[in-house]
Protein backbone atom coordinates (compact mmCIF):
# COMPACT_ATOMS: atom_id res chain seq x y z
CA UNK A 1 0.00 0.00 0.00
CA UNK A 2 1.77 3.65 -0.95
CA UNK A 3 -0.04 7.05 -1.15
CA UNK A 4 -0.97 8.60 -4.53
CA UNK A 5 -2.28 12.31 -5.47
CA UNK A 6 -4.94 12.35 -7.96
CA UNK A 7 -7.58 14.25 -9.53
CA UNK A 8 -10.90 12.30 -9.12
CA UNK A 9 -14.30 12.28 -10.78
CA UNK A 10 -17.42 12.20 -8.07
CA UNK A 11 -20.04 12.71 -10.38
CA UNK A 12 -21.28 15.77 -12.91
CA UNK A 13 -18.90 18.69 -12.72
CA UNK A 14 -17.30 17.45 -9.20
CA UNK A 15 -13.45 16.77 -9.84
CA UNK A 16 -11.80 16.62 -6.50
CA UNK A 17 -7.82 16.72 -5.79
CA UNK A 18 -7.21 14.18 -2.92
CA UNK A 19 -4.42 11.67 -1.78
CA UNK A 20 -5.65 8.06 -1.83
CA UNK A 21 -4.05 4.49 -1.42
CA UNK A 22 -2.86 2.73 -4.06
CA UNK A 23 -2.82 -1.24 -3.38
CA UNK A 24 0.19 -3.64 -3.88
CA UNK A 25 0.39 -4.44 -7.93
CA UNK A 26 -0.37 -7.78 -8.85
CA UNK A 27 1.85 -10.26 -10.94
CA UNK A 28 -0.07 -8.41 -14.48
CA UNK A 29 -0.26 -4.86 -13.60
CA UNK A 30 2.26 -2.14 -13.38
CA UNK A 31 3.19 0.79 -11.08
CA UNK A 32 4.18 4.05 -12.73
CA UNK A 33 4.59 7.41 -11.62
CA UNK A 34 3.36 10.04 -13.77
CA UNK A 35 4.98 13.36 -14.31
CA UNK A 36 3.18 15.48 -16.58
CA UNK A 37 -0.52 15.21 -18.23
CA UNK A 38 -2.20 18.01 -20.57
CA UNK A 39 -5.71 18.51 -19.74
CA UNK A 40 -8.13 17.41 -22.84
CA UNK A 41 -11.78 18.93 -23.87
CA UNK A 42 -12.97 14.87 -23.54
CA UNK A 43 -12.33 15.21 -19.68
CA UNK A 44 -14.75 18.09 -19.17
CA UNK A 45 -17.20 16.48 -21.24
CA UNK A 46 -16.85 13.59 -19.41
CA UNK A 47 -17.25 15.55 -15.92
CA UNK A 48 -20.36 17.39 -17.82
CA UNK A 49 -22.33 14.05 -17.51
CA UNK A 50 -20.73 12.61 -15.22
CA UNK A 51 -22.17 8.92 -14.85
CA UNK A 52 -24.08 9.42 -18.03
CA UNK A 53 -21.29 9.69 -19.42
CA UNK A 54 -20.38 5.74 -21.76
CA UNK A 55 -16.99 5.60 -20.25
CA UNK A 56 -17.74 6.71 -16.74
CA UNK A 57 -19.13 4.11 -13.74
CA UNK A 58 -22.31 4.56 -12.67
CA UNK A 59 -21.45 4.07 -9.12
CA UNK A 60 -18.36 6.98 -9.69
CA UNK A 61 -20.26 8.73 -6.57
CA UNK A 62 -18.85 6.03 -4.27
CA UNK A 63 -15.68 4.86 -6.56
CA UNK A 64 -14.12 7.75 -7.87
CA UNK A 65 -11.84 7.61 -11.06
CA UNK A 66 -9.29 9.61 -12.08
CA UNK A 67 -9.51 11.65 -14.98
CA UNK A 68 -6.46 12.14 -17.37
CA UNK A 69 -5.26 10.47 -20.16
CA UNK A 70 -2.85 12.41 -21.84
CA UNK A 71 0.22 11.69 -19.61
CA UNK A 72 4.00 10.77 -19.75
CA UNK A 73 6.22 9.46 -16.82
CA UNK A 74 8.34 6.44 -15.64
CA UNK A 75 7.34 2.80 -14.81
CA UNK A 76 8.22 2.75 -10.85
CA UNK A 77 7.51 -1.55 -10.33
CA UNK A 78 6.50 -3.98 -13.37
CA UNK A 79 4.59 -7.39 -12.57
CA UNK A 80 5.90 -10.73 -13.04
CA UNK A 81 3.92 -11.19 -16.05
CA UNK A 82 5.13 -8.16 -18.22
CA UNK A 83 9.27 -8.42 -16.74
CA UNK A 84 10.12 -9.43 -20.08
CA UNK A 85 8.78 -6.68 -21.99
CA UNK A 86 9.19 -3.85 -20.23
CA UNK A 87 11.23 -2.73 -16.88
CA UNK A 88 11.37 -0.08 -14.14
CA UNK A 89 12.92 3.15 -15.17
CA UNK A 90 11.49 2.79 -18.78
CA UNK A 91 9.74 6.23 -19.95
CA UNK A 92 6.08 5.90 -21.22
CA UNK A 93 3.23 7.22 -22.02
CA UNK A 94 -0.75 5.54 -23.67
CA UNK A 95 -3.04 5.20 -25.75
CA UNK A 96 -6.13 5.69 -23.84
CA UNK A 97 -8.14 4.27 -26.67
CA UNK A 98 -7.88 0.52 -25.70
CA UNK A 99 -11.29 -1.37 -27.60
CA UNK A 100 -10.46 -4.02 -24.94
CA UNK A 101 -13.01 -6.89 -25.71
CA UNK A 102 -15.91 -4.59 -26.80
CA UNK A 103 -15.83 -2.51 -23.08
CA UNK A 104 -15.44 1.16 -23.43
CA UNK A 105 -13.77 1.38 -20.14
CA UNK A 106 -10.53 3.76 -20.81
CA UNK A 107 -7.61 5.41 -18.40
CA UNK A 108 -9.40 8.86 -17.62
CA UNK A 109 -12.87 7.56 -17.35
CA UNK A 110 -13.07 4.27 -15.85
CA UNK A 111 -10.23 3.94 -13.47
CA UNK A 112 -9.98 4.44 -9.53
CA UNK A 113 -6.23 4.08 -10.33
CA UNK A 114 -5.38 5.16 -14.03
CA UNK A 115 -5.69 8.26 -15.26
CA UNK A 116 -2.89 11.15 -16.32
CA UNK A 117 -3.55 13.19 -13.29
CA UNK A 118 -2.18 11.53 -10.28
CA UNK A 119 1.49 11.32 -8.41
CA UNK A 120 1.68 7.35 -8.86
CA UNK A 121 -1.08 4.94 -10.79
CA UNK A 122 -1.37 1.29 -11.61
CA UNK A 123 -1.61 0.32 -15.48
CA UNK A 124 -4.47 -2.31 -16.02
CA UNK A 125 -3.55 -5.58 -17.76
CA UNK A 126 -5.80 -4.84 -20.36
CA UNK A 127 -3.54 -1.74 -21.49
CA UNK A 128 -0.61 -4.19 -21.86
CA UNK A 129 -2.44 -6.38 -23.66
CA UNK A 130 -3.67 -4.47 -26.47
CA UNK A 131 -0.21 -2.78 -26.42
CA UNK A 132 -1.15 0.47 -25.53
CA UNK A 133 1.53 1.08 -23.46
CA UNK A 134 4.13 2.70 -24.75
CA UNK A 135 7.81 2.70 -24.46
CA UNK A 136 9.44 6.08 -25.80
CA UNK A 137 13.24 7.95 -25.75
CA UNK A 138 11.20 11.66 -25.90
CA UNK A 139 13.65 13.92 -23.55
CA UNK A 140 10.64 15.97 -22.73
CA UNK A 141 7.90 14.88 -20.29
CA UNK A 142 5.60 17.69 -21.81
CA UNK A 143 6.18 16.49 -25.24
CA UNK A 144 5.78 12.60 -24.97
CA UNK A 145 1.83 13.04 -22.79
CA UNK A 146 1.03 15.22 -25.87
CA UNK A 147 1.28 12.20 -28.33
CA UNK A 148 -1.57 11.03 -27.59
CA UNK A 149 -3.17 14.28 -29.04
CA UNK A 150 -1.07 13.85 -32.06
CA UNK A 151 -2.31 10.55 -32.39
CA UNK A 152 -5.94 11.94 -33.21
CA UNK A 153 -4.50 14.04 -35.80
CA UNK A 154 -2.37 11.23 -37.40
CA UNK A 155 -5.24 8.89 -37.01
CA UNK A 156 -7.15 11.84 -39.12
CA UNK A 157 -4.80 12.08 -41.58
CA UNK A 158 -4.13 8.60 -42.24
CA UNK A 159 -8.09 8.36 -42.83
CA UNK A 160 -8.44 10.30 -45.51
CA UNK A 161 -8.55 8.87 -49.33
CA UNK A 162 -9.04 9.07 -52.42
CA UNK A 163 -10.39 6.11 -54.87
CA UNK A 164 -9.25 4.77 -58.07
CA UNK A 165 -12.11 4.54 -60.23
CA UNK A 166 -10.89 1.48 -62.74
CA UNK A 167 -10.07 -0.60 -59.59
CA UNK A 168 -12.24 0.66 -56.66
CA UNK A 169 -8.98 0.33 -54.51
CA UNK A 170 -8.85 3.15 -52.25
CA UNK A 171 -5.71 4.73 -51.54
CA UNK A 172 -4.93 6.68 -47.58
CA UNK A 173 -3.70 9.52 -46.38
CA UNK A 174 -2.95 13.03 -47.42
CA UNK A 175 -2.80 13.74 -51.30
CA UNK A 176 1.39 13.26 -51.57
CA UNK A 177 2.15 16.87 -53.67
CA UNK A 178 -1.66 17.96 -53.36
CA UNK A 179 -3.83 21.15 -51.73
CA UNK A 180 -5.00 20.81 -48.35
CA UNK A 181 -7.19 23.07 -46.68
CA UNK A 182 -7.27 23.07 -42.27
CA UNK A 183 -10.29 24.52 -41.65
CA UNK A 184 -10.77 26.85 -37.90
CA UNK A 185 -6.74 25.73 -37.78
CA UNK A 186 -5.16 27.67 -35.17
CA UNK A 187 -6.53 26.15 -31.80
CA UNK A 188 -4.69 23.44 -30.28
CA UNK A 189 -5.50 20.81 -32.19
CA UNK A 190 -5.62 22.30 -35.59
CA UNK A 191 -1.76 23.47 -34.57
CA UNK A 192 -1.26 19.31 -34.31
CA UNK A 193 -2.92 19.36 -38.01
CA UNK A 194 -0.37 21.84 -39.34
CA UNK A 195 2.45 20.31 -37.42
CA UNK A 196 1.81 16.77 -38.82
CA UNK A 197 1.14 17.71 -42.47
CA UNK A 198 4.50 19.73 -43.02
CA UNK A 199 6.39 16.58 -41.08
CA UNK A 200 4.61 13.50 -42.37
CA UNK A 201 5.29 10.84 -45.00
CA UNK A 202 2.72 12.31 -46.75
CA UNK A 203 3.18 16.02 -47.20
CA UNK A 204 1.16 18.83 -49.24
CA UNK A 205 2.77 20.77 -51.78
CA UNK A 206 0.06 23.77 -50.46
CA UNK A 207 -1.14 23.54 -47.50
CA UNK A 208 -3.73 26.80 -46.41
CA UNK A 209 -5.12 27.35 -43.34
CA UNK A 210 -7.92 29.17 -41.93
CA UNK A 211 -8.93 30.94 -38.66
CA UNK A 212 -11.27 33.99 -37.72
CA UNK A 213 -8.61 35.47 -34.70
CA UNK A 214 -5.89 36.97 -35.64
CA UNK A 215 -3.02 36.71 -32.81
CA UNK A 216 -3.93 32.73 -32.69
CA UNK A 217 -2.68 33.27 -37.39
CA UNK A 218 0.53 35.54 -35.93
CA UNK A 219 1.39 32.51 -33.47
CA UNK A 220 0.77 29.94 -36.26
CA UNK A 221 2.34 31.72 -38.54
CA UNK A 222 5.58 32.44 -36.29
CA UNK A 223 6.08 29.02 -35.31
CA UNK A 224 5.56 27.11 -38.95
CA UNK A 225 6.39 29.55 -41.72
CA UNK A 226 10.41 28.70 -41.56
CA UNK A 227 9.33 24.59 -41.23
CA UNK A 228 7.11 25.19 -44.34
CA UNK A 229 9.75 26.97 -46.25
CA UNK A 230 12.57 24.15 -45.10
CA UNK A 231 10.60 22.00 -46.40
CA UNK A 232 9.35 23.11 -50.14
CA UNK A 233 5.59 23.73 -48.63
CA UNK A 234 3.51 26.82 -49.68
CA UNK A 235 1.49 27.96 -46.68
CA UNK A 236 -1.24 30.07 -45.77
CA UNK A 237 -3.41 31.59 -43.35
CA UNK A 238 -6.49 33.50 -44.34
CA UNK A 239 -9.26 35.15 -41.91
CA UNK A 240 -12.20 34.95 -43.58
CA UNK A 241 -13.75 37.75 -40.91
CA UNK A 242 -11.77 40.18 -42.84
CA UNK A 243 -12.13 39.31 -46.62
CA UNK A 244 -15.53 40.13 -48.42
CA UNK A 245 -15.19 37.26 -50.86
CA UNK A 246 -12.81 34.69 -48.71
CA UNK A 247 -14.39 31.38 -50.59
CA UNK A 248 -12.99 32.71 -53.96
CA UNK A 249 -9.76 33.73 -52.21
CA UNK A 250 -10.16 30.06 -51.10
CA UNK A 251 -10.81 28.18 -54.37
CA UNK A 252 -8.17 30.37 -55.72
CA UNK A 253 -5.49 29.27 -53.05
CA UNK A 254 -6.54 25.25 -54.45
CA UNK A 255 -5.36 26.29 -57.58
CA UNK A 256 -9.20 26.98 -58.75
CA UNK A 257 -10.14 23.31 -58.77
CA UNK A 258 -10.40 22.62 -55.17
CA UNK A 259 -8.89 21.18 -52.29
CA UNK A 260 -7.71 17.15 -51.97
CA UNK A 261 -7.61 16.92 -48.50
CA UNK A 262 -9.83 19.31 -45.82
CA UNK A 263 -9.86 18.76 -42.32
CA UNK A 264 -12.84 20.66 -40.58
CA UNK A 265 -11.62 21.40 -36.88
CA UNK A 266 -14.94 23.36 -35.99
CA UNK A 267 -18.28 21.95 -35.19
CA UNK A 268 -19.89 24.79 -37.50
CA UNK A 269 -22.58 23.73 -40.18
CA UNK A 270 -21.57 26.42 -42.44
CA UNK A 271 -18.09 25.96 -42.47
CA UNK A 272 -18.57 22.07 -43.47
CA UNK A 273 -20.85 22.92 -46.27
CA UNK A 274 -18.43 25.29 -47.70
CA UNK A 275 -15.49 23.14 -47.03
CA UNK A 276 -18.10 20.68 -49.28
CA UNK A 277 -18.46 23.47 -51.97
CA UNK A 278 -14.29 23.52 -52.03
CA UNK A 279 -13.39 19.96 -52.48
CA UNK A 280 -11.66 18.87 -55.45
CA UNK A 281 -12.31 16.24 -57.71
CA UNK A 282 -11.84 12.96 -55.90
CA UNK A 283 -11.18 15.18 -53.00
CA UNK A 284 -11.54 14.19 -49.05
CA UNK A 285 -13.26 16.19 -45.94
CA UNK A 286 -12.59 14.76 -42.72
CA UNK A 287 -14.77 16.60 -39.92
CA UNK A 288 -12.85 16.57 -37.24
CA UNK A 289 -14.39 18.46 -34.60
CA UNK A 290 -16.64 16.60 -32.38
CA UNK A 291 -20.33 18.18 -32.07
CA UNK A 292 -22.03 17.86 -28.55
CA UNK A 293 -25.39 17.83 -30.74
CA UNK A 294 -26.34 14.75 -30.95
CA UNK A 295 -28.88 15.84 -33.95
CA UNK A 296 -25.58 18.24 -35.47
CA UNK A 297 -26.19 18.27 -38.91
CA UNK A 298 -25.18 20.09 -42.60
CA UNK A 299 -26.19 19.96 -45.82
CA UNK A 300 -24.67 18.14 -48.30
CA UNK A 301 -24.06 18.20 -52.27
CA UNK A 302 -24.65 14.50 -53.03
CA UNK A 303 -24.40 15.44 -56.64
CA UNK A 304 -20.22 15.94 -55.87
CA UNK A 305 -20.58 12.50 -54.07
CA UNK A 306 -22.03 10.69 -56.97
CA UNK A 307 -20.19 12.73 -60.36
CA UNK A 308 -17.22 14.07 -58.32
CA UNK A 309 -15.81 11.56 -56.01
CA UNK A 310 -16.20 13.78 -52.77
CA UNK A 311 -15.99 11.80 -49.70
CA UNK A 312 -16.69 12.89 -46.55
CA UNK A 313 -16.16 11.32 -43.13
CA UNK A 314 -15.09 11.82 -39.54
CA UNK A 315 -12.83 10.50 -37.24
CA UNK A 316 -12.11 10.58 -33.55
CA UNK A 317 -9.08 9.69 -31.39
CA UNK A 318 -6.07 8.10 -33.07
CA UNK A 319 -4.53 3.95 -32.12
CA UNK A 320 -1.30 2.86 -30.82
CA UNK A 321 0.25 2.43 -33.73
CA UNK A 322 -0.86 6.41 -34.81
CA UNK A 323 0.89 7.63 -31.50
CA UNK A 324 4.14 5.34 -31.92
CA UNK A 325 4.26 7.59 -35.23
CA UNK A 326 3.82 10.31 -32.92
CA UNK A 327 6.34 9.64 -30.61
CA UNK A 328 8.95 9.05 -33.48
CA UNK A 329 8.18 12.27 -35.06
CA UNK A 330 8.98 13.94 -31.78
CA UNK A 331 12.46 11.79 -31.43
CA UNK A 332 13.45 12.30 -35.07
CA UNK A 333 12.97 16.17 -33.73
CA UNK A 334 9.95 16.81 -37.14
CA UNK A 335 7.20 18.10 -34.74
CA UNK A 336 7.10 20.83 -32.08
CA UNK A 337 4.39 19.76 -29.75
CA UNK A 338 5.84 23.01 -27.85
CA UNK A 339 3.65 24.96 -30.03
CA UNK A 340 0.14 23.27 -28.59
CA UNK A 341 1.04 24.65 -24.69
CA UNK A 342 -0.51 27.57 -23.75
CA UNK A 343 -0.89 27.57 -19.98
CA UNK A 344 1.32 25.67 -17.63
CA UNK A 345 -0.22 24.26 -13.60
CA UNK A 346 0.42 22.05 -10.90
CA UNK A 347 -2.18 19.49 -9.95
CA UNK A 348 -4.24 21.42 -7.83
CA UNK A 349 -5.15 23.38 -11.04
CA UNK A 350 -6.92 20.49 -12.47
CA UNK A 351 -10.43 20.66 -11.49
CA UNK A 352 -10.83 24.58 -12.06
CA UNK A 353 -8.98 24.22 -15.49
CA UNK A 354 -10.70 21.63 -16.78
CA UNK A 355 -14.01 22.87 -16.02
CA UNK A 356 -13.57 25.92 -18.27
CA UNK A 357 -11.76 24.69 -20.45
CA UNK A 358 -14.11 25.49 -23.32
CA UNK A 359 -13.90 28.94 -21.78
CA UNK A 360 -10.09 29.45 -21.50
CA UNK A 361 -8.46 30.86 -24.00
CA UNK A 362 -5.33 29.29 -25.67
CA UNK A 363 -3.83 26.21 -26.63
CA UNK A 364 -3.20 22.81 -24.36
CA UNK A 365 -2.87 23.11 -20.69
CA UNK A 366 0.27 21.36 -19.03
CA UNK A 367 -0.05 19.71 -16.01
CA UNK A 368 3.32 19.12 -13.71
CA UNK A 369 1.30 16.28 -11.41
CA UNK A 370 4.09 16.43 -8.39
CA UNK A 371 3.65 20.10 -7.61
CA UNK A 372 1.55 22.89 -6.18
CA UNK A 373 1.33 26.02 -8.39
CA UNK A 374 -1.61 27.61 -9.80
CA UNK A 375 -2.00 27.43 -13.87
CA UNK A 376 -0.56 30.40 -15.45
CA UNK A 377 -0.43 31.58 -19.42
CA UNK A 378 2.61 31.79 -21.09
CA UNK A 379 1.93 34.87 -22.48
CA UNK A 380 1.33 36.63 -19.11
CA UNK A 381 4.31 34.83 -17.55
CA UNK A 382 6.03 37.86 -16.64
CA UNK A 383 2.92 39.88 -15.04
CA UNK A 384 2.59 36.96 -13.19
CA UNK A 385 6.26 36.24 -12.27
CA UNK A 386 5.66 40.10 -10.56
CA UNK A 387 3.02 38.69 -8.35
CA UNK A 388 5.04 35.01 -7.66
CA UNK A 389 8.96 36.03 -7.88
CA UNK A 390 10.07 32.21 -7.61
CA UNK A 391 8.57 32.18 -11.27
CA UNK A 392 11.38 34.99 -12.67
CA UNK A 393 13.89 32.54 -13.89
CA UNK A 394 11.35 30.73 -15.35
CA UNK A 395 10.30 33.81 -17.48
CA UNK A 396 13.55 34.20 -18.65
CA UNK A 397 13.71 30.83 -19.65
CA UNK A 398 10.08 30.97 -21.70
CA UNK A 399 11.35 34.58 -23.07
CA UNK A 400 14.19 33.39 -24.84
CA UNK A 401 12.39 30.44 -26.52
CA UNK A 402 10.47 32.77 -28.29
CA UNK A 403 7.29 32.17 -25.74
CA UNK A 404 6.98 28.61 -25.97
CA UNK A 405 7.83 25.80 -23.30
CA UNK A 406 10.67 23.47 -23.77
CA UNK A 407 12.92 20.86 -21.99
CA UNK A 408 14.78 23.85 -19.91
CA UNK A 409 11.94 24.98 -18.43
CA UNK A 410 10.13 21.99 -17.72
CA UNK A 411 13.41 21.02 -16.03
CA UNK A 412 13.66 24.24 -14.13
CA UNK A 413 9.51 23.33 -12.68
CA UNK A 414 11.37 19.55 -11.72
CA UNK A 415 14.08 21.33 -10.02
CA UNK A 416 11.88 24.28 -8.37
CA UNK A 417 8.29 24.13 -8.32
CA UNK A 418 6.71 23.87 -4.91
CA UNK A 419 5.79 20.20 -4.13
CA UNK A 420 2.73 19.24 -2.97
CA UNK A 421 1.87 19.16 0.63
CA UNK A 422 1.10 16.25 3.03
CA UNK A 423 -1.33 18.77 4.82
CA UNK A 424 -2.52 20.36 1.48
Amino acid sequence: MMKSWGARLYGKMDIRVEPFDLPDIGEDEILAKVRADTLCMSTLKAAKLGPEHKRVPADVDKHPVLVGHECAGELVQVGKRWADRYKAGDQFTIQPALNYKGSMDSPGYSYAYCGGDATYVILPPELMEVDCLLVHSVKEQFRAALAEPYSCVIGACRSLFRSDRRSHRHFMGIRNGGKMAIIGGCGPMGLAAIDYALAGPQRPQRLVVTDADDARIARAQEIFRHVAIERGIELFFINPLKEEQNEELLKNLSGGNGFDDILVMVASAPLLEQANRLLAFNGCINFFAGPTDQNFSAALNYYGVHYFDHHVIGTTGGTADDEREALELMEDGLIRPEALVSHVGGLPAVPEATLALDKLPGGKKLIYTEYDFPLFALDELSGEAEKQPWLAPLCEIVGKNGGLWSLEAEQWIFEHAPALKEDM
